[in-house]
């Protein structure tokens, strides 16, 4: 008897050693994970289907599952991924058009779909906020509308409106209502001239860099999602340095036959006179 009462006591001395060793140990560094990130593109020119208005935008999905429609459609693309292994940085789409016309009231979307912490809270306790989107139209790179909802396996329709090119400047997931959330930022960029490319850049951050932000309040962690986008002329580029040389060799020949010519009619001309 004496032994089984102490025996209990041990065991619960060692539980409240270990809770108060696990309690006092450092936080592990939170976990955000993609599961989709993607750009849409809307142009009457690039419509897939003009007789469905519910489709209007193109997909290009870099990270996780999706479609890749921009290059069949005459687009060229380039992604560039400087996401560290936490997810932190930027991505980049350089989009050139390349369809031979000119692309009239583009608009660009950037859409992330992220969790905190998945694997510890789920994906269902989380809650979108807006910060700040105030894009004034195409004559600025700053986003221009947004959207952050749950992203369409039970209520949200923020992927419904990205097909049809635009989004509703609404939030569906509030602190008060939180749920599985996604993000979504719409870019009014006007005019594409053919051969002109499309330079979109996404940012995921814990520091505040406005746009749109997403928080786990189990995980106490916030991230914070913004972008811009801007239109350039064609890359020119430069001559292969073999092409430099074979011009240069053939301006020095050019030259020297110029300068024999030149010294033949000298010599004519001095034995005439002699």
């Amino acid at each position: 008897m004496f032994f089984r009462a102490m025996t209990r006591s041990w065991c619960w001395l060692a539980t409240v050693l270990m809770i108060f060793v696990v309690g006092n140990l450092p936080a592990a560094a939170s976990s955000i994970g993609i599961d989709q990130l993607s750009a849409f593109i809307a142009s009457s020119q690039l419509d897939p289907d003009p007789t469905d208005l519910t489709l209007n935008a193109l997909e290009d999905t870099r990270i996780g599952s999706g479609l890749n429609e921009f290059q069949a459609a005459g687009l060229g693309v380039v992604f560039t991924n400087n996401l560290d292994a936490n997810n932190l940085g930027s991505v980049t789409w350089t989009v050139t058009n390349n369809t031979g016309e000119d692309l009239t009231n583009v608009w660009f979307f950037g859409f992330l779909d992220a969790e905190i912490d998945e694997l510890v809270n789920s994906a269902f306790n989380e809650f979108g906020a807006l910060v700040r989107v105030n894009g004034a139209g195409s004559g600025d790179s700053a986003p221009d509308s947004w959207e952050i909802d749950e992203p369409g396996f039970s209520f949200g329709d923020i992927f419904d409106n990205l097909l049809a090119g635009s989004l509703d400047n609404t939030n569906s997931v509030p602190a008060a209502s939180p749920e599985d959330v996604s993000l979504a930022l719409g870019f009014d960029i006007g005019d594409v001239p053919a051969g002109n490319r499309i330079i979109a850049t996404f940012q995921i951050s814990q520091q505040d860099i406005g746009g749109l932000s997403q928080t786990d309040p189990n995980s106490h962690v916030t991230f914070f999602f913004n972008g811009s986008v801007t239109v350039g002329p064609p890359i020119v580029s430069a001559p292969e340095p073999g092409i430099l040389w074979l011009l240069g060799t053939g301006l020095v020949a050019l030259l020297g036959v110029e300068f024999l010519k030149t010294r033949a009619n000298h010599s004519q001309q001095w034995l005439f006179r002699s």
